[in-house]
């Protein structure tokens, strides 16, 4: 078996897991052979050479009379030939003593302070263990690494948090990929756009990669079907060659874990969200209001801030699919959005879509063009008091239902594509009234009433321009490029058939009310209504 590398104090002192800060630098290149943990008043004694001293300090405490304490401890360590000091603060001084900082520094002798959360012991084995076999020494550091990148899962952004954990552990770099070579996360300043160029030009995954003073090795993925790349480079060759796979390894499965974790929490987070919502569509007493608005706070809601009902669907009459409810979600995540949604209708006479409530702030607007251009949209007019959540939801249906006969005009009319969203607060009365239609007789009613006009096509489209455009004949005649008399002529004939002039308030409204949603749909090309 070949002789194993002696353990420098570089080796000691780069490892991350340690957390050695130095305060009197050593050589890089001084040999340890061992450490030894000792607080008794001569440790020198019992110190061999090239050792490393670990301490807490207790000598020094309530001796700040004994000018020449520190001075006597160095010299004795220096005699003993003891390679460093190393000195735990946080336990009796939460930084070294003065007096031995200048003691080790008119003596030459390195001093490194120990993170408080470092315990001695891992020092020690770190140490020792590398004077024993070194497949043990490999073993027990590898496990230190591994336990060190699970402290990761704990963090709010636990890619992140593994990712910079990973780099410090290679003493390098660290970056994931998506597979499009775009960086998820990346720790370190290694060259991270030459490490995916390689990476991907590589024939074989396993082969490690050479980039100037880099060592680079890398994995693959697959996480919710998406393929992903994890990368590590150190200037460190050796770092790589004895840890580069525990350590791909271990972040491979981290990420996976990482990942059912978060599937988890989305789960109990959706049904927490559907059974929230479901709450306030049933009712909610006014005495649990403020119960419900501490819930509502985990979905970004602030308490008693303006919200709204949503109701929406598609002319399908179809589901709306998982991936738009993922999309809205996670856009409402984002944007910082109130958000509370469930797919499907709540009840047999809703439509398949999905019903929300969500906040009447300044992102809504933004996260409403996430949906899909066949999706008509109806919101309820704002209101902060939980109790009247069903009634509106029975609004936002009543908008929906105006957002489905807007779009349908739209089509029947070729007036192009309108964007089925309404507002029940933004519409006008007759809009509104027409939305509150509880009966098939109410649109019979109406139909009758223009009957005599549907039948003529050129006809009806007449009397809609000319209720477009405000009873203007000229204009009506500019954008059906007739002349003027015979819009003249049209409206004559139109009057004959509805039994009144069509300059009769009761006769325009019962036309209003009859041709209403093409009125709406064909008023959103105009020239005026695109200017306004």
């Amino acid at each position: 078996m070949p002789d194993k590398p002696a353990v420098t104090l570089n080796d000691v002192v780069s490892e991350a897991l340690l957390g050695l800060v130095p305060v009197v630098p050593g050589s890089p290149a001084a040999v340890i052979t061992g450490a030894h943990t000792s607080d008794i008043d001569n440790p020198a004694a019992w110190l061999e050479p090239n050792t490393v001293l670990l301490t807490t300090g207790l000598r020094f405490v309530n001796a700040e009379g004994d000018e020449q304490l520190a001075v006597r401890l160095v010299d004795d360590l220096r005699k003993a030939r003891v390679a460093a000091v190393f000195f735990g603060v946080g336990v009796y001084f939460d930084q070294v003593p003065a007096k031995l900082v200048s003691a080790c520094k008119q003596a030459g002798l390195p001093l490194y302070t120990v993170a408080p959360d470092v315990p001695f012991h891992r020092i020690e084995n770190f140490i020792n263990k590398s004077q024993a076999s070194p497949d043990a020494y490999l073993q027990k550091r590898a496990l230190w690494l591994s336990n060190d990148l699970l402290q990761s899962i704990s963090a709010e952004n636990p890619v992140k948090a593994l990712i910079v954990r990973l780099a410090a552990a290679c003493r390098g770099t660290a970056v994931l990929y998506e597979d499009s070579g775009k960086i998820v996360e990346s720790s370190g300043d290694g060259p991270t756009h030459l490490i995916w160029r390689e990476l991907r030009n590589r024939k074989n995954e396993s082969d490690p990669v050479v980039i100037g003073q880099w060592g680079v090795m890398a994995r693959s993925l697959v996480l919710r079907g998406d393929g992903f790349t994890v990368a590590v480079a150190s200037r460190n060759h050796r770092v790589l060659t004895d840890l580069g796979d525990v350590l791909l390894e271990t972040t491979q499965r981290l990420l996976a874990a990482v990942h059912g974790i978060a599937q988890f929490s989305d789960s109990r987070e959706r049904h927490e969200n559907t059974q929230l919502l479901t709450m306030l569509q049933d009712g909610v007493p006014v005495a649990r209001e403020f119960r419900h608005w501490e819930r509502m706070r985990t979905f970004r809601f602030v308490p008693y801030a303006p919200i709204r009902a949503l109701v929406a669907a598609n002319l399908t009459q179809q589901p709306l699919g998982q991936s738009l409810s993922e999309r809205l979600l996670r856009g409402a995540e984002i944007s910082g959005l109130g958000l509370l949604l469930a797919e499907n209708g709540r009840t047999p006479e809703s439509p398949p879509g999905f019903h929300a409530v969500v906040s009447d702030s300044s992102a809504l607007d933004a996260w409403l063009e996430l949906t899909e251009t066949a999706v008509f949209i109806g919101l309820s007019e704002p209101y902060t008091d939980l109790a009247k959540t069903p009634d509106a939801f029975r609004e936002a249906e009543a908008a929906a239902g105006i957002a489905r006969r807007q779009i349908q005009a739209a089509m029947t009319t070729a007036s192009g594509a309108y964007r089925g969203i309404v507002r029940l607060d933004e519409v006008d009365p007759a809009t509104w009234l027409l939305g509150h239609r509880q009966t098939p007789q109410d649109r019979d009613k109406l139909n009758r009433f223009v009957a005599a006009l549907n039948v003529d096509g050129e006809l009806k489209q007449t009397v809609i321009c000319y209720l477009v455009n405000d009873l203007d004949v000229a204009k009506v005649a500019g954008v059906l490029f007739v002349h003027p008399n015979t819009v003249r002529y049209r409206l004559k004939k139109a009057e004959t058939l509805v039994g009144g002039s069509l300059s009769s308030p009761r006769i325009i409204a019962n036309l209003y009310l009859a041709f209403h949603d093409e009125i709406v749909a064909l008023g959103q090309t105009t020239p005026e209504s695109r200017g306004s």
